[in-house]
């Protein structure tokens, strides 16, 4: 792999950080980290899955939710950051 990471497969549950900043008021930030809790995904002509959001919770956050998220819950969109 010439020392490359290819595509990490997203589980629930796995510990993530954030490595943009994409909510600087609320505290969400490059640094902060989590837990994945939900995928939303498209699917290609060829069947793959790519991920188009996330939802990460941040004990850290800072910032008010969504009216749907339980506290502490963010989403990450594929057009905000790096999935």
């Amino acid at each position: 792999t010439n020392q490359q990471l290819g595509k990490i497969p997203l589980v629930l549950g796995m510990p993530v950080m954030i490595s943009q900043n994409f909510d600087v008021e609320a505290g969400v930030v490059n640094g902060c980290t989590g837990t994945l809790k939900c995928i939303r995904y498209r699917v290609d002509k060829e069947g793959r899955r790519q991920a188009i959001s996330c939802v990460v919770h941040a004990p850290n956050m800072l910032g008010e939710n969504l009216p749907q998220l339980p506290d502490h819950h963010v989403v990450a969109l594929e057009d905000s950051v790096d999935m």
